[in-house]
């Protein structure tokens, strides 16, 4: 939810302010700045701790830190869309921008998202389990996190419990690097200049 999320609020966002340049665009690029300097671990620690841990809030403020990156990439590809032919014809027969960026500058913009989708599940999961881990994720869900935690609480390591460690451990790994190896694949098949 979180990758999906993100990647949607940065390419609407990023194609929106690539399309209409100038004043508009450096003004969304500024606030974009902003949040991607903001430091986010120590910021979901201070809300998981203050306001909830609950996962679903958790998967809020990661959607929110999260949307950043997409935005910056999206912005660079509309600018260059944007000088294209049919979309500065769209722009003379008068369509709205709304409509020029939902029907001319998005959909070239979809193989970079499925790519970018695949490639933030493992920041999220990766996230998520060390918030879990230090004990400030959901306790009502058990996530691998979440089970870790609960290992370290109960001393599994010192008593030699490694199936309540090694399983979660490696999902962990094994699950971020079948998302990088689609991400990288996808990627390939998208951008064909990076084919060997």
């Amino acid at each position: 939810m979180v990758a999906i999320a993100s990647v949607v609020i940065g390419l609407l966002y990023g194609a929106y302010a690539g399309y209409r340049g100038k004043k508009t665009d450096e003004a969304m690029m500024r606030f974009n700045d902003v949040i991607y300097a903001l430091p986010a671990l120590p910021f979901l620690i201070i809300l998981s701790v203050t306001l909830s841990n609950s996962i679903f809030v958790m998967v809020g403020f990661l959607t929110i830190f999260g949307w950043v990156g997409v935005a910056k990439v999206s912005r660079s590809m509309a600018l260059q869309i944007k000088t294209r032919r049919y979309v500065e014809a769209a722009s003379m027969m008068g369509q709205k921008d709304s409509k020029i960026v939902l029907r001319h500058i998005l959909p070239q913009l979809l193989p970079y998202a499925f790519a970018s989708i695949a490639i933030s599940v493992p920041a999220a999961i990766t996230t998520e389990a060390g918030l879990s881990f230090l004990g400030l994720g959901d306790p009502s869900f058990p996530t691998w996190g979440q089970i870790l935690h609960d290992a370290n609480l109960y001393g599994a390591a010192a008593r030699g419990l490694w199936w309540w460690i090694i399983p979660p451990g490696v999902m962990i790994a094994i699950t971020g690097l079948a998302f990088v190896f689609i991400g990288n694949a996808l990627d390939t098949i998208v951008n064909p200049k990076l084919k060997r």
